[in-house]
């Protein structure tokens, strides 16, 4: 029992010694007393103080991951915000330019003198023009209007596509065909021409009123490859290749050029004076210059094109059915003259 109850004095007293004691110790222990103290602390620190900050830490590092990654995502869309912006200003400038291409009043009455014209370049019976109700939008005002006309399939297709090359927008709608006879088919369809809306024309943005002109190029529709779908293939008609146009004027002079084939002609430069550009073509024993507009050959060849590596040529020859068509022509550049 006094071994017990002495041990507890006797530690109490050995610590006390050593505390009184810890200024005479050698280096070496207070510097060990001294790096025992350190480690307490630092775990006592760490347990108690650093573990919610170390956890807090650990929480914004998270973060930081996700934030670069949405920066990552926005700069690659603020790189393509200013070419977006240009498109949309682009898109703007041809929409409205679109809306002013639409006429103020209605152009009716041209518009059938050309739709009237279209169909007898393309040899068509033109039955009927029903002029519908208009439909007023937001934007435009559509005038509608009900249009019968026969002939052959592919006459009809060159007639549709005319009316897309027109110098006024029309769209087509509701096509519908039906036999006539087995060399002839019905097309019923419905056209629709548009005028500008004053009110919405107002509200629009300055700026824009003065965007370019955009122009789109219409695609000539060529039949010489394809087959009336109306008719069994036994009893197709072979037609000439070409694109229909109106006949020459057999009232123009002959020019003497148009007295040779195209074919001995021969391209050996061209020749700029001013703003004026000719062709310099070799045949008929003698070398000619020729601007656009000049005729050549027996086919009606008129120059449409001087480049200077060709020029090219429109002809026209009669299709076998009453009507014309029109084919290019092409003379290269000779290298070798």
């Amino acid at each position: 029992m006094r071994g017990a109850s002495g041990l507890p004095r006797l530690t109490e007293l050995d610590i006390a010694q050593l505390y009184r004691n810890a200024a005479n110790w050698p280096l070496p222990g207070k510097a060990l007393l001294g790096g025992a103290l350190v480690c307490l602390l630092w775990i006592a620190g760490n347990t108690f103080y650093l573990s919610g900050s170390r956890e807090q830490l650990h929480q914004l590092e998270a973060q930081e991951v996700v934030l670069e990654q949405q920066v990552a995502l926005k700069t690659s869309e603020a790189a393509g915000l200013e070419s977006q912006a240009r498109e949309l200003e682009t898109m703007r400038g041809r929409f409205t330019h679109l809306l002013r291409q639409l006429p103020a009043d209605t152009e009716v009455p041209g518009l059938l003198e050309d739709i009237s014209r279209l169909g007898a370049a393309n040899g068509l019976v033109l039955e009927v023009i029903d002029l519908l109700d208009d439909q007023p939008q937001p934007l435009y005002i559509e005038s509608p209007m009900q249009i019968g006309v026969t002939g052959a399939f592919h006459d009809l297709a060159a007639f549709i596509n005319g009316m897309a090359g027109l110098p006024r927008i029309v769209t087509v709608h509701d096509l519908m065909f039906s036999h006539v006879d087995p060399s002839a088919l019905r097309l019923s369809l419905v056209a629709k021409t548009y005028r500008y809306n004053h009110q919405a024309g107002d509200d629009l943005e300055p700026d824009s009123r003065e965007a370019p002109p955009v122009f789109a190029e219409p695609i000539a529709y060529d039949f010489a490859s394809l087959r009336d779908p109306f008719r069994l293939p036994s009893h197709q008609r072979v037609r000439p290749a070409g694109r229909p146009a109106a006949g020459p004027d057999f009232a123009r002079p002959r020019g003497v050029l148009e007295g040779f084939a195209v074919e001995q002609f021969e391209m050996v430069g061209t020749l700029s004076i001013g703003t004026q550009t000719y062709a310099l073509l070799r045949g008929a024993s003698s070398i000619h210059r020729l601007a656009i507009g000049d005729y050549l050959g027996p086919d009606h060849g008129r120059i449409t094109a001087i480049h200077d590596s060709h020029v090219e040529l429109a002809e026209l020859f009669p299709d076998g059915q009453g009507a014309w068509l029109e084919r290019s022509q092409t003379l290269a550049l000779n290298v070798n003259s």
